[in-house]
């Protein structure tokens, strides 16, 4: 599933990286900061949001992988396998509390990444 599913955190995280201006990290560099330091210290927190989004997008797209996961390796348990084998075997009642768990599992996440978003921009503005 990681193997799908990270090219949307590798897309977003290199958007992020290209999108630091370099004389930023020549500043730090300027400054005494080793390469790896600048980095750090720069080029990271000024692309966490990239890797947020992008972390966010690759873990979306894991929760709703089904296809490879059916096909390639049908007995690892993962919450749309666990569906669909509640939904074959029992009927849609046995699969309807999974599939409301993996819903409110998606809310709670999506509800914490909108707190942790306006807080960014709340810091973002002063």
């Amino acid at each position: 599933m990681l193997f799908v599913s990270v090219p949307f955190l590798i897309n977003s995280a290199r958007e992020g990286f290209q999108s630091v201006d370099p004389r930023l990290e020549n500043v730090a560099r300027s400054l005494g900061a080793s390469s790896w330091g600048a980095f750090r210290r720069v080029t990271v927190p000024l692309s966490a949001r990239h890797i947020l989004v992008g972390s966010i997008l690759c873990w979306a797209r894991v929760m709703s992988e089904f296809g490879a996961v059916i096909v390639i390796a049908y007995y690892p348990m993962i919450a749309p396998t666990l569906i669909y084998e509640c939904y074959i075997s029992y009927g849609l009642s046995a699969s309807s509390p999974v599939a409301v768990l993996l819903i409110v599992i998606c809310l709670v996440v999506f509800i914490v990444l909108r707190m942790i978003s306006a807080g960014w921009r709340r810091y973002d503005r002063g």
